[in-house]
């Protein structure tokens, strides 16, 4: 009888300790198992509107992102047979942006016959909620002896399929103010435009694009131009100069200034 006891004691014991153990390997790889919904799992669940996408997700579901408005495009001649490229751009999503920030586009250009003569390709930064122009300068184009000319242009971007992510409403914002501006007109034998532009804010910028349009009184764009803020402090005002190498015609234009901001420019 003892015997048999201390076999059934035994045998309890290493019951309740593989019932332990067990129970412990269950609570340990049940995560793994069965892991809690998530924004990388390829599956839509939790609070997701998609697949790993809306909610509390960062990623935005591609039926929640707004397309781009292209306002207008423009060639304008620089100087003899360079153009500058000018699309006009909307973006309504206020609270949404590409990964990155970043937009790839391309202009095609045509001649008199509609036959395409090049297509560009560039990038440029893609502020949240805003209006912009994109600018593409100094494009090379000669029809000399052809009796040909560049006669339209279209716009395109490429990587709207990209994701887009949830961004800060704070990067609507306008964080800029011209403080005043110069234009000279036929300075020796070039258009200079010199822009006062004051940071409004308590935070810092670095690499902030800043475009320019200059307007005729139909608000048609005759010029345009680019340049950048390297860094620029809380409250400072920084002195910007836009030039064209040959004398615009229109004496009093009017100036639209346009700073690019986006969250890799704005330092809190």
């Amino acid at each position: 009888m003892q015997g048999t006891w201390r076999t059934r004691r035994k045998s309890i014991f290493i019951f309740i300790g593989s019932f332990l153990l067990l129970a412990f390997l269950v609570f340990k790889l049940y995560p793994y198992i069965n892991p809690a919904p998530n924004c990388f799992d390829q599956e839509q669940n939790g609070d997701e509107d998609g697949i790993d996408c809306g909610g509390s997700c960062a990623m935005v579901c591609n039926d929640k992102v707004l397309p781009l408005e292209i306002r207008f495009t423009r060639f304008i001649e620089s100087e003899e047979n360079l153009y500058d490229l000018v699309a006009f751009v909307q973006n309504p999503n206020a609270d949404k942006n590409i990964e990155g920030s970043i937009l790839d586009y391309s202009f095609s250009l045509y001649d008199k016959a509609g036959s395409l003569i090049h297509t560009f390709y560039g990038t440029s930064s893609l502020p949240t909620g805003q209006a912009f122009p994109i600018i593409m300068q100094n494009i090379p184009i000669s029809f000399a002896g052809t009796g040909n000319a560049l006669s339209r242009i279209s716009f395109d971007v490429s990587n709207l399929s990209r994701p887009w992510i949830r961004v800060d409403e704070i990067y609507k914002n306008s964080f800029f103010r011209v403080e005043d501006y110069l234009y000279e007109r036929e300075k020796n034998n070039i258009t200079q435009l010199t822009v006062y532009l004051q940071n409004t804010t308590r935070a810092n910028f670095k690499n902030v694009p800043v475009r320019v349009l200059l307007n005729d009184d139909k608000g048609n764009a005759i010029a345009a131009n680019e340049t950048l803020i390297r860094d620029i402090g809380p409250g400072a005002t920084t002195q910007l100069s836009f030039t064209w190498r040959i004398p615009l015609e229109i004496e009093n234009p009017q100036v639209e200034v346009y700073p690019i901001v986006t969250p890799d420019t704005y330092i809190r």
